[in-house]
């Protein structure tokens, strides 16, 4: 962990900005903000898909991509059902069903607290979510559902929500692949003073980056996600 320790420190707080709206994910965001304009619509498929994303049939970036082209030309949240048909195929019976759960529990949340509310202190929404679909605070879907909502409201409000600290990293298979447990991933996040949702844009985009998008990338940046990339094939990914 400490040679990774080491790379990861690197990277400041800005490098941490430019690769979070250099995302692909969060770049389908933008796109699928600017065509809605509806703050709340947007707000609730964005967390309605995150709360979906799983079993996947493509790579998570081409997913997100897919979200936002679909609902940019489909503005409706009971258009998910034919989304997940098209691009979310795998278990589509259990998906539909769990669309159904999610669908009450994000409107039940948005009619109990604002916008501000869960900027001011995200944790509300891992919370809310975690009683209402039953799952643990740390599930994946659910603190997931969180970082992209955080996505959403740098991008809409221009500054990251609150309380990022006390939310768990989002532990997908990518993750996995260097350390297995959360555990490890707090730890991580602790000693670099990262919050665990922001440490896994730092991790989680850089091993999903094409070559065409690395080249984008301000040199110097650039220079520490290779040596990042690097540090992480020496952990067996």
């Amino acid at each position: 962990m400490e040679s990774l320790l080491s790379v990861l420190g690197r990277f400041s707080r800005s490098d941490i900005d430019e690769i979070e709206k250099r995302d692909r994910q969060y770049r389908a965001l933008e796109k699928l903000f600017e065509k809605t304009r509806d703050k709340e619509l947007f707000f609730k498929l964005v967390v309605l898909n995150a709360l979906l994303s799983y079993q996947l049939q493509t790579k998570g970036e081409t997913y997100w991509e897919n979200f936002s082209k679909f609902f940019s030309e489909n503005p409706s949240i009971d258009k998910f059902p034919e989304f997940l048909s098209k691009f979310n195929r795998r278990f589509l019976q259990a998906k539909l069903k769990r669309f159904k759960r999610a669908k009450e529990c994000v409107n039940s949340i948005f009619e109990k607290y604002s916008l501000k509310d869960l900027g001011g202190n995200l944790s509300i929404l891992v919370e809310e979510l975690s009683k209402c679909l039953k799952q643990k605070k740390d599930s994946k879907t659910v603190v997931f559902s969180a970082k992209m909502f955080m996505y959403g409201y740098k991008i809409v409000f221009d500054k990251e929500p609150k309380n990022l600290e006390e939310i768990e990293i989002p532990l997908d298979s990518r993750l996995k692949k260097i350390f297995p447990e959360l555990k490890t991933w707090r730890e991580l996040s602790s000693k670099l003073n990262i919050p665990p949702i922001r440490l896994d844009a730092l991790v989680w985009v850089p091993m999903g980056l094409r070559k065409r998008d690395l080249e984008e990338y301000p040199e110097e940046l650039r220079e520490k996600i290779l040596e990042l990339k690097r540090e992480i094939e020496k952990l067996g990914t």
